[in-house]
C-alpha cells in the first residue's frame, strides 16, 4: 500500500536534506526529518552541494520571498527568470495614482518634474477613461453596482497605465527553488542598474542571514499566555543559510556583455525599425543554427531586429564567427552554465510591443525570451482609444516633452512610461504558441496584448496553416467590457 503524506513546518534546507537522503538511505522522510537539525543540514549541503557539485539538491529547497517597494523597471528584471513563480501588483486592477516612486541617487529636479508630469497624465487618462466608459457601457440589469464600477475602473486602468513611469514602486512575491534563487541573484548582481544590484544583495541577505517573517510566531506573540520558552521553539533562523551564502555576481555574463558590445560597435551600430510589430522566423527553414546562437548573444544589447542581425551575420566570414564563439566561452568559469540566450526552439518571434504588454507576456515560462535593452529611440504606443477620448494630442505632447528632458544615464530609464516600446525575442514550440494565443486573445485581456496574440497567430497561420487552424482564437471583435 503506498504511503503518501504532505510535509509542512520544515525549514527549506532541512527539507532538501531529508529528501536528498532518499538517494542514500531507505529511511522514510518522516524518520529522516526527525533525526535532522539545521546544523546537520548545513554540513551535508556544504559537502554535497558545494564540494561535490550536486546542484539538484538545491531544487528541493523552496523559498518564498516578499520583494516590496521596488520600481517597475527593477520588477521586470527580477521576473525575467525562466523558472520563476510569483505575482506582482497589477497595473490592470490597482490604482497607482498616489504611488511613491524610485529616486536614483543624485536625482535632479528635472527627474522629479518628469515623473510628476507622467503621474498627472495618468490621473487625467484614468478619470477621462472611466467617465467615457460609463457613458458608453450603461450598467446591465444582471450586474451589481459595485461590480459594475469595479470592472469599469479596471478597464480605465488598462488605458491609464500607458502613462505610468518605470520609476513607479510596486511589490511582488516569489516562490522558487534555492537553485533558481541562486541563479537569479547572480544575474541581478551583474545588472547595469544600481537599484537592481542593491535588491539582489538584499535578496541574498534575506535568504541567508536574516530571520524570516514567521507567521506562527507572530500569532503566538499576540497571546499573553504563551511563555518565551515556547516562542523560542518556533524560531527557524535564516531560510537558506547555506545554499545562497556564496552567491556572487555573474562575472561570465558581465564579460560576455562587454565582448558583445564590442561586436555591436563595429557591426550593429545605431537602431533599426521602431514600429510595433511581430515577425516570425523558423531557424529550421532558413536561419543557420550558429547564426541564431550568435544573434541570441547580440540581440539583448543591440537595437536591431532579429532578422537584420541574422542578415549581417550571414555575410560575416565563418572563421570570425567561430572566433567570437571561442572568445565568449573562454570567459566561462568552472560552474557557469551556458548563456541562457543560446537556447533554441523552432518558432522565433521578434516582437516590438509596449512595456505594459511586455510585463504581461514576460510572465510566461514555457518559452525562451531574449529581452533587448531599453532603447528610447523605439518611441511609444498611442492606442486608438485615445483619439476616441479626445486625449491623443495631450498624451503625445506630454510623452514627447518628458522624453526630451535632459537626464543622467542613471535617471533616464526610470521616466520611460509603460507606453514605451520594447523589443524581445520569443522562442517557443507550437504548444506554447497555442497556449499564449488562446489565453491572451480572450475578451477579458488587455487590448494591447490581445493584438500581440493575434499577430503571433497570424504569423504562424501564414507559415503553418495546417497547425494554426486548431488554435482556438477569440476574435478581436469579440469584446465584453464586463468580462475580466
Amino acid at each position: 500500500m503506498p504511503n503518501i503524506y504532505a510535509v509542512t513546518h520544515v525549514p527549506p534546507e532541512v527539507s532538501a536534506y531529508g529528501m536528498a537522503k532518499y538517494s542514500r538511505s531507505e529511511a522514510s522522510l518522516r524518520d529522516s526529518l526527525l533525526q535532522l537539525s539545521q546544523e546537520k543540514a548545513e554540513a551535508f549541503l556544504r559537502t554535497f552541494y558545494f564540494s561535490y557539485g550536486h546542484a539538484s539538491i538545491a531544487d528541493l529547497a523552496h523559498i518564498a520571498l516578499a520583494i516590496e517597494e521596488v520600481s517597475l523597471l527593477a520588477a521586470m528584471e527580477i521576473v525575467d527568470e525562466p523558472l520563476w513563480d510569483g505575482q506582482e501588483r497589477s497595473t490592470r486592477y490597482q490604482d497607482f495614482n498616489d504611488s511613491p516612486y524610485y529616486v536614483p541617487e543624485g536625482a535632479t529636479p528635472a527627474y522629479h518634474q518628469a515623473v510628476e508630469t507622467l503621474y498627472r497624465l495618468y490621473r487625467t487618462l484614468n478619470e477621462t477613461a472611466y467617465d467615457a466608459l460609463t457613458a458608453r457601457y450603461p450598467m446591465p440589469q444582471n450586474i451589481e453596482r459595485s461590480a459594475y464600477r469595479r470592472t469599469l475602473k479596471a478597464r480605465a486602468f488598462d488605458i491609464a497605465r500607458y502613462a505610468l513611469p518605470l520609476a513607479t514602486l510596486t511589490s511582488l512575491g516569489q516562490i522558487t527553488s534555492a537553485r533558481v534563487l541562486e541563479q537569479q541573484i547572480r544575474r541581478l548582481l551583474a545588472s547595469p542598474y544600481h537599484e537592481v544590484r542593491t535588491i539582489a544583495a538584499e535578496m541574498k541577505k534575506a535568504a541567508s542571514q536574516a530571520e524570516p517573517f514567521n507567521l506562527l510566531r507572530a500569532h503566538l506573540e499576540r497571546r499573553p499566555d504563551v511563555p518565551p520558552a515556547v516562542l523560542a521553539t518556533v524560531e527557524t533562523g535564516p531560510v537558506a543559510p547555506t545554499l545562497t551564502k556564496y552567491t556572487d555576481p555573474d562575472n561570465f555574463g558581465i564579460k560576455t556583455r562587454q565582448l558583445v558590445q564590442h561586436w555591436i560597435t563595429e557591426w550593429f551600430p545605431g537602431s533599426r525599425d521602431s514600429a510595433a510589430s511581430v515577425t516570425l522566423d523558423a531557424w529550421g527553414i532558413d536561419v543557420d543554427p550558429l547564426d541564431d546562437l550568435l544573434a541570441g548573444l547580440i540581440y539583448p544589447y543591440a537595437a536591431w531586429p532579429y532578422r537584420a542581425i541574422v542578415d549581417i551575420l550571414r555575410d560575416i566570414p565563418q572563421p570570425l564567427k567561430s572566433e567570437w564563439i571561442d572568445d565568449v566561452f573562454r570567459q566561462r568559469g568552472a560552474h557557469d552554465e551556458w548563456p541562457r540566450v543560446l537556447r533554441q526552439r523552432p518558432l522565433i518571434f521578434d516582437v516590438v510591443l509596449d512595456l505594459g504588454a511586455f510585463r504581461d507576456l514576460n510572465r510566461h515560462r514555457r518559452l525562451d525570451k531574449v529581452v533587448q535593452r531599453l532603447v528610447p529611440e523605439l518611441g511609444f504606443e498611442t492606442p486608438e482609444i485615445f483619439d476616441d477620448l479626445g486625449l491623443a494630442k495631450t498624451y503625445r505632447d506630454t510623452l514627447a516633452a518628458v522624453a526630451a528632458t535632459s537626464l543622467s544615464p542613471a535617471e533616464a530609464p526610470y521616466i520611460l512610461p509603460l507606453a514605451h516600446r520594447r523589443r524581445m525575442l520569443l522562442r517557443m514550440d507550437f504548444n506554447e504558441l497555442a497556449y499564449i494565443a488562446e489565453l491572451r486573445s480572450r475578451s477579458s485581456g488587455h487590448f494591447s496584448y490581445r493584438a500581440v496574440a493575434h499577430a503571433l497567430y497570424d504569423a504562424v497561420s501564414a507559415r503553418f496553416p495546417n497547425l494554426a487552424r486548431h488554435i482556438r482564437m477569440t476574435p478581436l471583435e469579440t469584446f465584453d467590457p464586463f468580462e475580466r
